[in-house]
């Protein structure tokens, strides 16, 4: 088959054709510059493998004019479905310059590059966000992300973070200027909201920090999980963008979250799935036969950690995580009011089945998100009319990493004034 199928509502502007391995990242990043004629791209001379300590990537541009590549530097500290975070630094004076992770001296760092005189300036901390205004990354510890499920680089192994809660961990901001970071959001206090008794036997960690468009908020998500770090649960958060204002979002016993856009500053969609009920028989031996010894009724399957107990055997465990999510599954969309967010909508279209990474248009008509890929191992890129609650599938794009360790989302993105995509 066709690695890709373009309908008639686009037009291919650009595509690179080199030897390398060529992506950029997670969605929420604009990999157009300010005028839109350079490309932020990562390449790497291996593809499809499990990354390794002492890996490097290459950073750099393309001119998408031209079709000609620009190198800006090298990284080691680099995921797949993330790269190195590079990302344009905005903010008036900043239109020539690009920031990245990568590691020095035994940490992980940021780097801030100028593409037209090579200079270059080292940040002590790596980034995530970036305020629209390119002053301050709002940003996790990824020395501690390494121990958890959260995405992570594997040029640093800090064993001081192999711990159930690090005692430093929460959300950072860092000043890109002064080169001074501060903890504006702790872990134990995100710990102690709406706080369940199994917390305390529960690893937690910090995760996917989005800012909305004009920098006034930003979210993250909580997960945490009892033994297996895969068997997570997820409770999202928003603050004020310094931290203040930390409110949790409703829900997170009922549903198990994944990926959020911001549409404007007061209103944003996550992909969610329904817990579902289940019914976990211990079993004996290697019949396939339930037995009715013990029978575990789990109303909210988010909540399954803490109800398995050890006469549950392993293989019954892993059936049981593999329905974790629930059977149904769509986009939720939440708006504020009194400076709270609560559910507005559910979107239940005919291509909202599976999981993907939304984004909205300026004017917030639109919503743009992919799909994890489905029974042909293909990609779906999606168009969603809110006003008029229509979908449209723009593009199936075949999955050849699926279930493999270099496989990457679609991760859609639109450019700052919503002419490429």
């Amino acid at each position: 088959m066709k690695s890709k199928k373009i309908s008639k509502y686009l037009n291919l502007f650009f595509e690179t054709s080199s030897e390398f391995c060529e992506w950029f990242g997670y969605y929420n990043y604009d990999t157009l510059n300010h005028d839109q004629t350079k490309m932020l791209c990562n390449r790497a001379k291996f593809d499809g493998v499990k990354i390794k300590k002492n890996m490097t990537i290459e950073l750099g541009y393309y001119d998408i004019i031209s079709n000609v590549w620009h190198h800006i530097g090298d990284s080691d500290s680099f995921n797949w479905p993330q790269g190195a975070m590079m990302q344009w630094l905005p903010g008036t004076g900043n239109e020539n310059k690009v920031i990245y992770n990568c590691s020095k001296d035994g940490h992980l760092i940021s780097r801030i590059y100028n593409i037209t005189t090579g200079e270059q300036k080292d940040i002590d901390w790596p980034i995530y966000g970036l305020t629209p205004d390119g002053q301050k990354s709002i940003t996790l510890n990824f020395e501690r992300s390494y121990w958890c499920r959260a995405y992570h680089y594997e040029s640093v192994v800090n064993k001081d973070y192999d711990v159930r809660v690090a005692e430093n961990d929460g959300v950072y901001e860092i000043d890109l200027n002064t080169n001074q970071r501060k903890r504006i959001i702790s872990i134990q206090d995100v710990i102690k909201i709406d706080w369940e008794p199994y917390f305390d036997k529960a690893k937690h960690w910090l995760e996917h920090i989005m800012i909305s468009p004009s920098g006034t908020r930003f979210c993250f998500s909580h997960r945490f999980a009892v033994g297996d770090i895969f068997n997570f649960e997820t409770r999202l958060f928003v603050s004020d963008i310094d931290g203040s204002n930390l409110q949790i979002i409703n829900g997170w016993r009922e549903f198990f979250w994944s990926h959020f856009g911001w549409d404007g500053d007061d209103a944003f969609t996550i992909y969610a799935y329904e817990s579902a009920k289940i019914h976990l028989y211990q079993t004996s031996g290697k019949s396939h036969t339930p037995k009715a010894k013990s029978l575990l009724v789990v109303d909210q399957v988010k909540h399954l950690a803490k109800a398995l107990v050890p006469f549950v055997p392993t293989t019954l465990k892993k059936k049981a995580h593999k329905l974790l999510r629930g059977q149904t599954s769509y986009y939720q969309y939440y708006t504020i009011k009194d400076r709270i967010f609560f559910l507005d909508n559910n979107w239940k279209f005919p291509l909202s089945d599976i999981d993907g990474h939304p984004s909205f248009t300026n004017d917030g008509r639109y919503m743009i998100t992919d799909s994890y890929p489905d029974d042909k191992k293909c990609h779906r890129l999606i168009i969603f009319d809110k006003e008029h609650q229509k979908s449209l599938l723009v593009a199936k794009i075949y999955a050849s990493l699926h279930q493999k360790p270099g496989s990457c989302d679609l991760h859609p993105k639109l450019c700052a004034n919503n002419n490429f995509l």
